[in-house]
């Protein structure tokens, strides 16, 4: 390729136009007929994206020995003290332990078996086995491990320090060669199997073939220490410390010139064909497409020692290295720098040529990107800081500087064309406005000019009708010229500048840039207090802003893609949104706006968008858009967008707490009565952009529907229902597919009174009860009437004697009727009431809540949920007793009842959590009261309970405005809760 673009050059330099034309395509089409190499790698090493990890991101060790991933999504990676499991957010530690069977953490070796069993090997000669996360001790070798293998028929092959080479058999048996078995070592550095069943062996002395259980020294083969083999091109290719060698029949060659004196640590061919080459000292190499390409630590690599290179399943590149752990993997944006040749990397503004080149204005000067190259040899104004840019009818380049006014780019000439000295109000140009008719408006730190060539240069300020001196944007529409400025949008009409006045939007002031929708008749604003909508029909505006859900205010650039979607450019990175939603939103038919940011884990080197100066965002020829930050010009395709959404990352259950004890997780979990609170903790194993994987879940049996988490990786159920329940949890890439689920069974047993045999024995003895007084009462009346009519035969005076005696029956049974009564309220409010401490239980609270959040609906009320949870309230029971336990619970529940109004409703929630429910308060009222609250608790003297115990409660508020359903209401106090937790327990958070 080299060699076809010199001819091409030569035949330009030498020959005319015409001829070179001719002779250009015989060439291509010379060129396009030879065979080409069958790799094709889809990038250059300096086009991918770049992450490092070490101890302070928690591994466990910085020396990586080994990479490998099991089925289930996780990668691991092998250290001097443990192997570290990685999900994507955070890694778990596993070392010498009971759970492992290891007898010494320090792991060298990894590998998954064709039956996808991850083998460990390490020091000591341990040796485990990983499959579905359960855990097999494997009976250690004498040595320690330098590599392992598995084979298709179940075997388990180890190489070792010194040991010589171990085959462990399914039965347990196992068969070890050495020195006296035909070995050239007892050190083996690396195992290969071939397709015929053969075993190729690196061992510090050479290469050895093992086939049939016949061992054969490699004739001709490099005889040194042999560090990696692999398959490259059909070919093998044998690493050691004297560089990278293949083998050609009985023959092996230096595969690489380059490389013939360098020790080589490790190799791998990627998904695209491409061979990998780790080094001792000198970082990594790959052979492609591109030619032999490094990285070395300068490139950001944590060591230039390579130990482990592995690709995972979304074909991320992963080096081990002797400083930490580093990642090579491709994102929705790259970035141009000064790496690749930019002259700084502080870019302020990006123009689209019509020649197809993009120009690059940086606070060195400007750079120019054409034909997938930067031209670094045609660099303009090395000592200027560039803030616009702008090209001419006629093609040419209007440079706005910092500092020394405008130039001019024509004809390959560069000259002064406005400063100070000629007119300008000053010679900061934050943006251009070249017109048809070759005149051109400039607007500066010091106000608006006009320059015509014919003409003497105008120039206008506050003075004349500006809202501000500072201009950072121009646009023209018709004959309506607008100047986006410092405090709000002149627009100039007929030759009279008339303001447009974004205060009451939110308080809008700066109009950093505008983007027309001609055929929709709408311009759209970026001002510093969101994305502001006019319609050009109407002069109708309308704000889209935090208040619609947007992340921050400050919006500097709006550009929109060829897919529908507008991309806004800020401070805190890139956000994409759908023009339809932000139109719905501007008309008021939706509330909240969905979005996407960007930012420096998805190929950015900085998520500082530049502002203030124009262009600095643009639409490139070919459907990227360009965005100017602080660290380089970063561009994105989105039809690429697609592809990184395709990937589906597995799901799997991490963790589940019961009452906050971890227990383990099976297929179905019982869980015993008093299991109050179970939390259940989840990771989607995706690895390209794991902070964006979006999850949901459904607890079937208590959920009617699929649950949006969003970016929540646990979920947590309080006061569940004896029965059975089934747990469901999905994960998906941002416009991916949702993945498999991951499920769990939960079975929650009832107390004694909960059974449903007690409750039929319950109803049975009631009604048994109830017939055996009715018997009891008519038997007694019979009996009293039977008596009457005697005493009414025998003597009339004894009449009125009689008469007393029914009266007091009557009243014996009026007695017993209201003690019944008495006996139905009492059982009525045990079931309303917690027997503990008094307040409303849980059933109480939800039909208040369900009547007052009505109720705050329909009256446009606020009301206010606060979850209060007593802080290690379990450390109370296990250190003080359950005795302590109660009375703490009741002393702060009546602690609660003393701040409760008579229209609040206060309740046990369950355990140590309570819930305080305040109608008609606002979010301000409601945090001062749980703050008094807090304090209060906080302050009690725990003393007749047991010394030196101190009590604090965390608290999570959430209010009904723009909420639709009471559940919403509970979900946000209790993630306000979890923020309180997180960021130290003790106070008070509100959503």
């Amino acid at each position: 390729m080299a060699l076809m673009l010199f001819c091409i050059k030569f035949t330009k330099s030498k020959l005319g136009k015409s001829s070179s034309f001719y002779i250009t395509a015989f060439l291509l089409s010379l060129f396009f007929a030879l065979p080409l190499p069958a790799t094709a790698a889809t990038a250059t090493l300096a086009d991918y994206f770049r992450e490092s990890w070490s101890t302070r991101q928690g591994l466990p060790h910085n020396t990586i020995n080994s990479i490998s991933q099991t089925p289930d999504g996780y990668l691991w990676f092998a250290t001097w003290e443990g192997v570290a499991r990685y999900n994507g957010r955070e890694f778990k530690v596993f070392g010498r332990e009971q759970q492992t069977g290891l007898p010494d953490s320090g792991i060298r070796a990894l590998h998954l078996d064709p039956k996808g069993r991850l083998l460990l090997g390490g020091s000591r000669g341990g040796l485990a086995l990983v499959q579905e996360q359960q855990w097999r001790p494997v009976d250690a070798v004498s040595a320690l491990v330098n590599e392992v293998r598995g084979d298709a028929q179940g075997q388990l092959w180890v190489g070792t320090e010194g040991g010589g080479l171990f085959c462990l058999q399914a039965n347990g048996s196992r068969q070890q060669w050495t020195r006296n078995e035909g070995l050239p070592s007892n050190t083996i550095y690396s195992l290969l199997h071939d397709q015929q069943g053969g075993l190729w062996i690196g061992t510090a002395e050479g290469l050895v073939y093992l086939h049939d259980g016949k061992l054969t020294q490699v004739a001709n083969s490099p005889k040194s220490p042999v560090f990696a083999l692999a398959f490259y091109n059909n070919q093998l290719h044998v690493a050691t410390e004297r560089g990278l060698y293949r083998q050609e029949a009985e023959h092996f060659v230096v595969a690489q010139q380059e490389l013939q004196q360098t020790a080589i640590s490790k190799l791998l061919v990627d998904h695209h064909g491409d061979l990998w080459i780790g080094t001792v000292e000198e970082g990594i190499f790959r052979s492609s497409n591109y030619g032999l390409e490094q990285l070395t630590a300068k490139h950001g690599m944590p060591n230039n020692r390579v130990l482990a290179i592995y690709e995972d399943n979304e074909h991320s590149i992963w080096l081990g290295t002797n400083g930490g752990l580093f990642r090579l993997r491709d994102a929705p944006f790259s970035t141009l720098s000064s790496e690749q040749g930019l002259p700084d990397n502080f870019v302020r503004t990006v123009l689209q040529h019509s020649d197809g080149g993009i120009w690059i204005g940086t606070a060195r000067g400007v750079a120019r990107y054409l034909h997938d190259e930067l031209l670094t040899e045609h660099n303009l104004l090395p000592e200027q800081s560039i803030l616009s840019l702008a090209e001419t009818d006629t093609g040419d380049v209007l440079i706005g500087t910092y500092s020394s006014g405008v130039f001019l780019f024509s004809s390959g000439k560069l000259t002064k064309l406005l400063d100070r000295d000629s007119g300008l109000l000053s010679n900061e140009v934050r943006a251009i406005l070249p017109l048809p008719d070759g005149s051109i408006w400039l607007g500066t730190a010091q106000g608006l000019n006009y320059y015509h060539p014919e003409q003497q240069i105008q120039s206008y300020t506050t003075r004349d009708g500006l809202t501000a001196d500072f201009v950072v944007a121009l646009h023209k529409i018709d004959d309506v010229l607008w100047v986006g400025t410092g405090t709000g949008v002149t627009r100039l009409v007929k030759g009279a500048f008339e303001p447009l006045r974004l205060s009451h939007l939110d308080q809008a002031e700066y109009a950093f840039d505008f983007y027309e929708q001609t055929e929709q008749k709408l311009l759209w604003l970026a001002t510093d207090r969101g994305l502001v909508r006019y319609r050009l029909d109407t002069a109708e505006l309308s704000l889209i802003g935090r208040k619609a859900g947007l992340p921050f205010d400050k919006i500097f650039q709006v550009q929109a893609d060829l897919h529908g979607n507008f991309w806004l450019s800020s401070n805190r990175g890139i956000l994409r949104i759908s023009q339809q939603d932000a139109n719905a939103v501007a008309e008021g038919k939706v509330a909240f706006l969905d979005y996407d940011l960007y930012g420096e884990s998805d190929g950015m080197l900085s998520a500082q968008a530049n502002g203030g100066s124009n262009p600095a965002a643009i639409l490139a020829q070919d459907g990227a858009l360009w965005f100017a930050t602080a660290s380089g010009v970063s561009r994105v395709q989105p039809k690429r967008l697609a592809a990184f959404a395709e990937a589906t990352p597995p799901v799997v259950l991490e963790a589940l707490l019961v009452n906050g004890v971890a227990q383990k997780i099976d297929d179905s979990i019982e869980l015993q009565p008093d299991s109050d609170r179970v939390e259940l903790h989840f990771a989607g194993l995706g690895f390209v952009m794991p902070g964006r994987i979006r999850y949901r879940s459904q607890l079937i049996g208590f959920d009617a529907n699929w649950l949006d988490r969003g970016q929540q990786n646990f979920a947590e159920y309080t006061n569940l229902a004896p029965g059975r329940y089934e747990f469901q949890v999905q994960a998906a890439n941002p416009g991916g597919q949702w993945s498999k689920a991951a499920r769990i069974e939960l079975i929650k047993h009832p107390y004694w009174w909960q059974t449903r045999n007690f409750q039929w024995l319950s109803a049975f003895s009631s009604i048994a009860l109830i017939v055996l007084l009715v018997y009891w009462r008519i038997s007694s009346l019979r009996h009293s009437e039977q008596r009457l009519k005697r005493q009414v035969a025998e003597k009339t005076a004894e009449l009125q004697q009689k008469a007393n005696s029914l009266l007091a029956a009557d009243t014996e049974k009026s007695l017993l009727l209201e003690q019944l009564h008495q006996q139905t309220l009492a059982l009525a409010l045990q079931a309303r009431q917690d027997g503990l401490t008094g307040l409303a239980n849980r059933r109480a609270f939800d039909e208040v809540l369900s009547k007052e959040f009505s109720r705050s609906q329909r009256l446009k009320q606020p009301l206010v949920f606060a979850f209060i949870d007593i802080d290690h309230f379990k450390k109370i029971n296990d250190t003080w007793s359950h005795n302590a336990g109660d009375l703490a619970l009741v002393a702060i529940a009546e602690k609660i009842r003393q701040h409760s109004r008579s229209v609040d409703c206060a309740a046990r929630w369950g355990g140590e959590e309570f819930a305080l429910l305040m109608p008609s308060t606002s979010m301000e009222q409601a945090q001062l009261v749980c703050e008094r609250l807090r304090q209060e608790i906080m302050a009690l003297d725990w003393q007749d309970i047991a010394p030196d115990i101190s009590i604090t409660v965390s608290i999570g508020l959430a209010i009904s405005d723009e909420l639709t359903d009471a559940k919403q209401l509970l979900f946000l106090a209790d993630q306000a809760l979890y923020q309180a937790k997180q960021q130290g327990r003790n106070r008070v958070c509100a959503a």
